[in-house]
C-alpha cells in the first residue's frame, strides 16, 4: 500500500523542489549528497529522535560544507547556518520497496482491486456500523472480535441480497429460489466463520 507522501512525490512540483534531498545527487561510495549549487553535503553523525507516538527513529545527519553566499539558500533552507539533512535510512528503504511494488503492473492491479473490494467494506464497518475501536486486547482476542464484526457484516449483506432476490422474483415461492438462497447464505456465513477462526 502507498505510504503517506507517495502521491505527493509523484507531482512535478515535488520533483523540481530543490529543498528536497531526494532530488539531489547522492554519491554512495563516499556517502555524501551534492546540492543544486554543486556543494557537498557530507555525513556528520547519527542521531536518535522520538516522534509524537513515542517511537524512536534513527537518523543520519548530513551538513553542507558551506552555504555562505549561496544564491539558492533562501529556497533551500531557513536555517541561519549551513543546511542540514536528516535522513532516516530504514524509512527510506521501506519507501523505496513500497514504491517499486506500486510501480509494478501486476502489483498495481492487485492494489487497484483492493481499493474496490476491501476499502468499501472497512468504510462501511467504520462509518455505518460505527465500529472504530476494539474492546479487547491481544491479537487472539482482537482476531475473534473482528471475526464477529465480519460475520455480522456478512449476515446483513446476505439479508440484503435475499431481499433483493425476493423483490426481483415475482414467483419467490418456488423451491428453486429458496434452495439457492439457503445454499448461498450458508456458504457465505460459514466462509466468514472459517476465515475468522483459522486465517492466522
Amino acid at each position: 500500500m502507498p505510504y503517506g507522501s507517495y502521491l505527493k512525490e509523484q507531482t512535478r512540483k515535488y520533483r523540481n523542489d530543490i529543498k528536497n534531498a531526494k532530488n539531489w545527487t547522492y554519491v554512495e561510495e563516499d556517502d555524501y549528497f551534492i546540492c543544486p549549487n554543486e556543494r557537498k553535503v557530507t555525513f556528520k553523525k547519527y542521531q536518535n529522535k522520538r516522534n509524537q507516538s513515542g517511537y524512536e527513529q534513527s537518523f543520519k545527519i548530513y551538513e553542507c560544507e558551506d552555504c555562505t553566499d549561496c544564491p539558492l539558500k533562501p529556497q533551500c533552507t531557513k536555517a541561519i547556518g549551513n543546511r542540514q539533512v536528516h535522513w532516516n535510512t530504514i524509512f527510506e528503504e521501506m519507501k523505496a520497496k513500497a514504491k517499486a511494488a506500486l510501480e509494478c503492473e501486476e502489483k498495481a492491479a492487485i492494489y487497484s482491486q483492493r481499493k474496490v473490494e476491501v476499502e468499501s467494506v472497512f468504510g462501511h464497518i467504520k462509518g455505518n456500523r460505527s465500529f472504530r475501536r476494539f474492546s479487547l486486547r491481544g491479537l487472539d482476542k482482537v482476531h475473534v472480535e473482528f471475526g464477529i464484526v465480519a460475520l455480522a457484516h456478512n449476515i446483513l449483506k446476505v439479508a440484503g441480497i435475499r431481499q433483493l432476490l425476493s423483490e426481483n422474483n415475482p414467483d419467490n415461492r418456488k423451491s428453486k429460489w429458496r434452495k439457492t438462497k439457503l445454499i448461498f447464505s450458508t456458504c457465505f456465513i460459514l466462509g466468514t466463520y472459517w476465515t475468522a477462526l483459522f486465517s492466522f
